[in-house]
């Protein structure tokens, strides 16, 4: 899963049953200028990269938001998403 402020929006995000999930933050210029800066990949469209491309944080009303903070914004946001899709249960509790 990619994350941008140029992806569709988490709230509109429905995740399949899986096992494994990886969430992939970009830098400050976003996952688009990383894409166009390595030679092995053939797509510069992160949808096309990603089963899933998110804006996690809509409307932020900055230009960046540090990586720390993102993670901490699309996790929260991808929280109750990830509980629907997986039978995951930790210490006696069901996420």
């Amino acid at each position: 899963m990619g994350t941008s402020e140029r992806g569709t929006l988490v709230d509109d995000l429905v995740l399949p049953n899986f096992r494994h999930l990886l969430v992939v933050f970009g830098g400050l210029k976003g996952l688009e200028t990383s894409l166009e800066s390595d030679e092995n990949l053939q797509a510069n469209d992160p949808s096309l990269v990603f089963d899933h491309y998110v804006n996690t944080c809509p409307g932020q009303g900055s230009g960046t938001i540090r990586t720390e903070e993102a993670m901490l914004v699309t996790m929260s946001a991808l929280r109750p998403i990830i509980a629907k899709a997986t039978h995951w249960t930790y210490s006696g509790s069901s996420l």
